[in-house]
């Protein structure tokens, strides 16, 4: 059976934010095959790609994608040999951490709580509290525009902060490898192992609006500071435009207050931006993508 793609599917269902317009074309890939349809559909008819995971990290704007999404989530297999992992660009990031703790294996637990998948955890480096996706990603394999692949060892991905070569190169992030530490065996080690991730978990329900939606840090840390106090600073917390404010729970996160438009979202950090500028003098950049045509802030 050829790739089925679809016509006008709306978005918003796919993202944590819960906002997005319609993608002119939507496909679900289950294979490389699949992948490489996808891409062979793309180059036909022209029109720009865009991959989507689980929409944690990512607003898309209310008159959606003109081209074609293709999302991530039928493509989800993980296999393990031992601390080695692969896992398929659809998996989702909880689930893998969830897997090495039950195996004993360090590197990741830290990152558990993270709604993410692991080609979008590649594709920025995922990171949280110490951990990072590059510390245990050994090669990724991606797929070009002509639907030949790649394979890159975690060194030459050229991971960064919330970055990696796949934010500028044109290829689909399709498998990554991972090599985690092997720890004690025993039951009181695993254990203790799944006690430190439920307690990373903990932290993020008690520090974080996860009750509403939202695309998780707003902005980048900032050299040398952290942007939610610099938003607080500003006296922005809590502040609201629209159906779109700024959590009272954690400055660096803007939240859906219910019924929220992807423009909204666009006008209120483009305001946090203009006024924690004016406060510290810090330019906060945005961390979500932001997908389609958003109206300029300030408006005329």
């Amino acid at each position: 059976m050829p790739l089925q793609i679809l016509e006008n599917v709306i978005l918003a269902p796919y993202t944590t934010f819960q906002v997005g317009g319609p993608a002119r074309w939507f496909c679900a890939p289950a294979s490389r095959g699949e992948f490489a349809e996808a891409r062979a559909f793309a180059e036909k008819h022209g029109v720009p790609t865009f991959i989507l995971g689980k929409g944690s990290n990512l607003v898309v704007s209310d008159a959606g994608h003109p081209g074609l999404v293709v999302y991530t989530g039928a493509f989800n297999g993980v296999s393990w040999e031992g601390a080695r992992a692969t896992a398929q660009c659809g998996a989702l990031l909880w689930d893998v951490v969830g897997q090495s703790v039950e195996r004993g294996l360090r590197g990741m637990q830290n990152l558990a709580g993270i709604p993410g998948t692991l080609g979008g955890g590649t594709y920025i480096n995922a990171g949280a509290f110490d951990q990072e996706l590059k510390d245990v990603v050994t090669e990724v394999t991606s797929m070009r525009r002509d639907g030949s692949l790649a394979v890159r060892t975690g060194e030459e991905c050229r991971f960064g902060y919330r970055r990696s070569l796949f934010c500028d190169a044109r290829e689909w992030i399709l498998e990554t490898k991972m090599e985690l530490r092997p720890g004690d065996p025993s039951p009181e080690a695993r254990a203790m192992l799944r006690a430190e991730m439920e307690a990373i978990v903990a932290r993020r329900v008690a520090r974080q609006p996860l009750h509403l939606p939202n695309a998780g840090s707003m902005f980048k840390r900032p050299p040398g500071n952290y942007a939610g106090a610099l938003i607080e600073a500003a006296g922005l917390k809590g502040f609201a435009m629209g159906r779109a404010g700024i959590s009272d729970k954690h400055a660096n996160f803007t939240v859906n207050l219910g019924g929220a438009t992807a423009q909204e979202i666009w006008d209120l950090t483009s305001e946090v931006i203009l006024r924690v500028r004016a406060h510290s003098g810090i330019t906060l950049e945005r961390e979500p993508i932001f997908v389609g045509d958003f109206l300029p802030w300030p408006r005329p």
